[in-house]
């Protein structure tokens, strides 16, 4: 009895401990994901087990290292433009900067602006996906065949490099909308590939992006600074004074209400004095030819590291590769429009906005200032630049009575109460006088669900049928029965159908305008 007591006891212990070694220990799904990570990698890639980053646990191929002499951007608070595309570990794009990547995978679409990203990168914040963000911010480890050790390594201006990241540094936060998306779209909790490319930094946009501006102006015309926005008679010549009080063709005499000649000489002017960086060529027409591509020349920035494909003169995908666009673009407002008020005389004889009444109407064609064309509500150019025209643009409405009651960019608001009835104008300005230091992110598509009218249609005269069969009968000579002599509407082919909704994709997109975006618009008012 005490042997077999003394068994049961070792049985005992023997199975607590074969149920305690069975037991698992507790893992987070993070550390799960990175392990499969590790073992992707040593499968597929082990000469980068030893590029492994400590902070995010992720890897780095650099495949160039880039411009030695370039200033590192890792470190520092900088606005940093970057090209990169994200894939699956299969390879399936699920976003994208890259112009001929959207090509090949089918998602290229005519109203995105494929240009690298500008993110902020800073100790305290960043706007950047936050695996891209390590990547730059961090120095990275890297291995060296070279050396055979691991090196510190800094990116710079035209590093390249292949991140491979867990998804717990893929924020989702991150937008790829606005025709950026791949042709597969990446489940959550899965690691993702991202080729990047850095292009540049600046540590002030605010002074970069004047400076662009302001040269903008001096190769397109010229910048005026001789004489503020606003002419005293006092400051004018006598010549200057009898052209203002020129006759108009209505037979009134008018002293010239601050746009006088002088206004009217190609080049850029200020329209509030005290207001910096934004600028109006009041003698602008679509016919005028500043640059070789016709029209602006948007080449105006001039060599530097900053500098990244089409970055001057946008010429990615579509129709932005043909060399005479914006010939075509001008040839189409000018026969639309005319020239507009392209004489001393027109000038003189037209009346201000403000002299017209209480409201103007306006037609433009917004532009950044590599030649982009991201909105425009003229018909002609829709039908250039996208092939066709979705909705049919109409004039927009400008309050003249309170120019700051308008819904619109404050570029707006400020000049084109300084233009005149029937004229051309261009606009030119800084993202403060546009869409702000944080811009707009772009849209892609919508699903819509149109009901069809006959379905319903279908179900009252049923309805209706079956109502009347319950009353009369199903007999003989009933009225409304399905027998031969019935009046069954669905039976007898009157068009009713018995199928429901439908569900038609409509495929929108808006584009992008990055941060600290400069604008430019061609402007008619009537």
């Amino acid at each position: 009895m005490r042997k077999i007591f003394r068994l049961a006891i070792l049985l005992s212990a023997v199975l607590l401990v074969a149920v305690s070694c069975i037991k698992e220990p507790e893992v987070s799904v993070t550390e799960i994901e990175q392990r499969s990570l590790k073992a992707w990698i040593e499968s597929n890639h082990p000469e980068l087990v030893n590029n492994y980053q400590e902070e995010g646990g992720y890897y780095v191929e650099i495949m160039e290292r880039g411009d030695e002499n370039a200033e590192p951007v890792s470190g520092k608070d900088v606005w940093l433009w970057y090209e990169f595309t994200g894939r699956s570990l299969q390879g399936k794009i699920c976003e994208t900067r890259d112009c001929m990547i959207a090509e090949q995978v089918g998602t290229f679409t005519k109203y995105t602006h494929y240009v690298p990203a500008f993110r902020f990168s800073g100790e305290e914040s960043t706007t950047m996906m936050e695996g891209t963000y390590l990547a730059t911010f961090n120095t990275l480890k890297i291995w060296d065949d070279d050396e055979q050790q691991i090196v510190d390594f800094q990116p710079r201006y035209g590093t390249k490099m292949r991140l491979y990241l867990p998804s717990s540094i893929i924020s989702k936060s991150q937008s790829i909308d606005g025709g950026y998306e791949g042709s597969y779209e990446l489940d959550e909790s899965k690691p993702m590939i991202v080729d990047m490319c850095i292009y540049g930094h600046v540590t002030n946009p605010v002074a970069y992006e004047g400076e662009w501006v302001d040269r903008f102006a001096e190769v397109n015309g010229g910048l005026c600074d001789e004489h503020k926005a606003v002419i005293e008679d006092t400051d004018a010549t006598e010549e200057t004074k009898a052209r203002r009080r020129t006759t108009r063709t209505d037979g009134e005499s008018e002293e010239a209400d601050a746009r006088v000649l002088e206004f009217y000489d190609g080049r850029w002017h200020q329209p509030i004095d005290t207001i910096e960086h934004l600028y109006v060529n009041y003698a602008y027409n679509p016919s005028k030819v500043y640059g070789s591509m016709g029209g602006f020349d948007f080449q105006v920035l001039g060599q530097d590291t900053l500098k990244y494909p089409s970055e001057d003169n946008y010429s990615k995908g579509g129709v932005y590769k043909s060399a005479d666009l914006n010939q075509r673009v001008n040839a189409a407002l000018i026969e639309r429009f005319g020239e507009g008020l392209n004489t001393d005389e027109k000038v003189l004889a037209a009346d201000s906005l403000k002299r017209k009444g209480a409201a103007a109407k306006v037609w433009y064609v917004g532009r950044f200032l590599d030649g982009f064309i991201f909105d425009t509500n003229i018909d002609e150019v829709k039908e250039i630049i996208y092939g066709e025209v979705k909705s049919k643009g109409s004039a927009l409405t400008f309050a003249m009575g309170d120019p700051e009651s308008n819904d619109y960019v404050l570029s707006w608001i400020y000049s084109i109460p300084t233009l005149r009835n029937g004229q051309w104008a261009a606009v030119l300005s800084v993202s403060t006088y546009g869409y702000g230091i944080s811009g707009i992110v772009g849209s892609h598509s919508s699903t819509t669900t149109t009901d069809n009218t006959a379905y319903y249609d279908y179900l009252n005269y049923m309805n209706y049928m079956n109502t009347m069969n319950n009353i009369y009968g199903y007999g003989y000579g009933g009225m409304y029965n399905n027998s031969y002599y019935g009046y069954n509407p669905y039976y007898y082919g009157y068009g009713y159908t018995s199928s429901g909704s439908t569900s038609t994709t409509v495929t929108t997109t808006s584009t992008e305008i990055p941060a600290y975006s400069p604008l430019l618009f061609q402007i008619f008012v009537e």
